[in-house]
């Protein structure tokens, strides 16, 4: 039997690099908002064991909530995670999942997970141009991923996640970007 060594920020790494392979070819949102939490998860607690900036999803944007209504807040950001691991309390529900919830996650988890180590992988760099080329109307990126996009052009996230994953990969593993 062979053995690896692996850090929990290797995990965290791995399970992200795998999350964004999934996205970009639409694969099964379930599996991709399971594995993305799981990442986001060890990522946060390694983030809060170092005493890093809380993460913005699941830790900043509680502190917008009302103190009484927080616990709730909560909840319903876990709610999805909880529901495609648990089934002790609620095997006969169903759920309607809002799809944006792992976008967010990946986009935070990549975020802190670069501050944690220095580094931003390239399947990084391609989520994170994706979704700024995507979504241009919310977002005035740092000047590292304005560059990424002024090197692609931002006309790429019309083309599909794809074929954008397609035409950056080798751009980005070529000039590493």
């Amino acid at each position: 039997m062979k053995n690896i060594r692996i850090s929990k920020l290797d995990a965290a790494k791995r399970q992200l690099e795998t999350v964004i392979r999934l996205y970009f070819f639409d694969g099964d949102p379930v599996s991709i908002h399971t594995l993305t939490s799981a990442a986001y998860n060890v990522i946060r607690d390694v983030n809060q064991k170092r005493g890093g900036n809380p993460m913005l999803v699941k830790e900043k944007t509680a502190d917008f909530v009302k103190p009484e209504y927080r616990k709730e807040f909560r909840e319903s950001l876990n709610k999805a995670e909880n529901f495609f691991k648990h089934a002790d309390k609620d095997h006969d529900q169903t759920l309607d999942f809002n799809l944006d919830q792992s976008e967010m996650l990946i986009l935070d988890a990549i975020f802190t997970y670069s501050n944690l180590t220095g580094e931003t992988p390239p399947l990084f760099k391609i989520f994170q141009t994706w979704f700024v080329c995507d979504k241009p109307e919310m977002f005035d990126p740092p000047s590292e991923i304005k560059s990424w996009i002024a090197k692609t052009g931002p006309e790429l996230a019309k083309i599909g996640k794809s074929a954008f994953f397609n035409k950056w990969f080798p751009v980005v593993m070529q000039q590493g970007v």
